[in-house]
This record gives C-alpha cells, structure tokens and sequence, in this order.
C-alpha cells in the first residue's frame, strides 16, 4: 500500500480510537493479527468487548466504507474475534469451535 493510503488509514484509525475512548471505551489492543486476518481496534466497556474494522474512503465512487466489507472480510474479521477471545482466554456466552482454515 503506498505510504499516502497508509497514513491516511493510520489517521482514521488514530481517530477512531479517540472517538471511542471519548465514548468510554478502554482501548484493549490495536492491529491484532492472526493467521486468519487482522482486527482494527478492540475496545472493553462494562465488560463487553467489542471488534472495531476502520474503513476509509476518499469518496464514494466505488461505494461506502462499509460496502467495502465482504462476506469473506467479514469471515475473516469474525474468525479473528474468536482467536483473539481464545488467545485471551475470555469467556463466551456460547460455544463456539473455530474453523480450522
């Protein structure tokens, strides 16, 4: 990615980072990666946490931001909430066995 597209996604997420903890979120990790993709920003609040995609676009010609989040991106985002619950060893509410891509 050129280092102008870069920079401007680091200053989306620098601002999406602000916004949240202005919300009253506790910033609990940021770029976290895994073998199944890579998850913004993740955020706690009244003990929920929550998986944060930051998306950016300079326009609309080729669609929103989230219009930009395919079914696979979205299996990908979902994939790496579940190891980044299991590697932190968090409780679930549910039980779930990640898929073994």
């Amino acid at each position: 990615m050129p280092d102008n597209r870069r920079q401007l996604g680091q200053q989306c997420e620098d601002l999406a980072r602000a916004h949240l903890e202005k919300a009253g979120y506790m910033v609990r990790d940021a770029n976290y990666r895994c073998p199944w993709g890579e998850i913004d920003i993740v955020v706690e609040k009244n003990e929920e946490i929550v998986f944060v995609e930051v998306r950016t676009r300079r326009s609309k010609r080729f669609g929103s931001p989230e219009e930009s989040v395919t079914a696979l991106k979205r299996k990908h985002l979902v994939s790496t909430a579940y190891h980044y619950i299991e590697a932190h060893n968090l409780s679930l509410p549910w039980s779930y066995r990640p898929h073994s891509d």
